[in-house]
């Protein structure tokens, strides 16, 4: 009996988990077309299916950016919930790559090393400078360890670096 009730707290917690990661999906995407209303581009939204072990297939927004002459620039893609090191993936991707965007949380992720004066004890450091509040993150470059909040601006380098559309 005792099986069964944790396998429904985890599916509880598992629906839970995916309810917040399509909320905040939906919070972007309103960004997205902010941002991009003054731009002379076509934002399409249509819904595809995720497959997450944990959450099984739900359906998810996706966003198409297309030229006025329909040329597809990138296609913003929720990727899931479960993710290392963060709490929801979601990929752009165009003609020239992919990124990724993350949603980070309490900073973001830490690593741990021990002290140089007591190797018993170890010190807490973030992985990556700029994460100040939750919210959806891209790293740029993991070398230089730091994370930009996606903001209009940022957006437009994004589709720029997917697509090499200029703005």
């Amino acid at each position: 009996m005792i099986i069964a009730e944790n396998e429904a707290e985890e599916y509880q917690q598992a629906e839970q988990k995916k309810q917040v990661y399509l909320t905040r999906v939906n919070q972007l995407f309103g960004h997205i077309k902010n941002w991009l209303k003054d731009d002379a581009l076509q934002v399409e939204q249509q819904q595809i299916e995720v497959r997450e072990k944990f959450t099984g297939t739900y359906t998810a927004p996706v966003l198409s950016i297309r030229t006025q002459t329909g040329q597809t620039l990138a296609e913003i893609k929720p990727k899931g919930a479960y993710i290392i090191l963060a709490e929801g993936l979601v990929d752009i991707e165009g003609g020239f790559g992919r990124e990724h965007i993350t949603y980070m949380v309490d900073g973001g992720p830490y690593s741990y090393r021990p002290q140089p004066e007591n190797t018993d004890q170890l010190i807490k450091k973030p992985m990556f400078k700029g994460i100040d509040d939750n919210g959806w993150y891209w790293v740029e470059n993991s070398r230089l360890d730091r994370a930009n909040t996606i903001n209009k601006e940022v957006f437009h380098d994004l589709i720029t670096v997917v697509s090499d559309y200029e703005f």
